[in-house]
């Protein structure tokens, strides 16, 4: 079979992604890519308009990965399982998803999380609540069908609850992991407990129903992204968290 070809587009997010994960962003040039592409200047623009357009497009191309990661395991549960059991299986896999690609999402909390793209982040952050919200609204829907969970509350605005809620967590988390927090590692730890336990509680589902992790597999996590030692994936599920990665 001849491989399909890749378009131009393509090939510039491919190796750009390559570049900015090996060298950094700030320190990237457009012109590195077009020397590593061989490609003419106006190629590059005529498919971006600058390197904070191309940084978007990657970062929503990470999110699009989850994203279709998630769908996939709650495709192939298929009728098995509560809504609450679906939830919990959503956030395993885009945690799983996330530590086997430690690195490079700590290339994107990185240039996300410096002070020159406060915008874009901002940006990105909308277009990722965009993309998982269907999703995790109807889960709190089938699930408060099944009555795995007890909130009487609107699914639409559940769901918009917890993600400004996990929005904040995430960048709670994203500053101490990029070690621009003066909280310890057990404050953290301790401040996702409480993160957990107001959504549960928020959503209705027993204590421990979406399954805290325990400080041990917090502080495996956290040397992971600081730089440590890559271990074999765990099934328990990070925080429900739109912007640490």
């Amino acid at each position: 079979m001849i491989p399909a070809k890749i378009s131009t587009k393509e090939r510039i997010l491919n190796e750009s992604r390559r570049l900015f994960f090996e060298k950094g962003y700030e320190t990237t040039s457009i012109q590195d890519i077009l020397s590593a592409l061989d490609i003419a200047k106006g190629t590059f623009y005529h498919h971006f308009q600058s390197k904070e357009e191309l940084l978007e497009e990657i970062a929503v191309q990470f999110a699009k990965e989850a994203h279709a990661a998630m769908q996939a395991e709650i495709g192939d549960l298929g009728s098995e399982g509560t809504g609450l059991d679906k939830l919990r299986r959503a956030l395993i896999v885009a945690r799983n998803w996330k530590k086997g690609k430690s690195e490079e999402v700590r290339f994107l909390l990185e240039s996300l999380f410096s002070a020159s793209n406060l915008q874009l982040r901002d940006k990105i952050r909308r277009k990722s609540v965009d993309l998982s919200f269907p999703l995790f609204a109807s889960l709190i829907v089938e699930g408060q069908q099944d009555e795995s969970l007890k909130s009487a509350l609107r699914a639409d605005h559940l769901t918009s609850i917890i993600f400004d809620l996990s929005d904040a967590l995430g960048e709670k988390v994203a500053f101490y992991l990029l070690g621009r927090s003066k909280e310890s590692e057990a404050d953290i730890y301790d401040l996702m407990l409480s993160y957990h336990k107001t959504i549960e509680d928020l959503l209705g589902c027993p204590d421990g129903g979406l399954d805290y992790f325990s400080r041990e597999d917090w502080s495996e996590l956290a040397q992971l992204f600081k730089g440590g030692a890559v271990s074999a994936p765990s099934l328990e599920p990070l925080p429900l968290v739109a912007n640490a990665g």
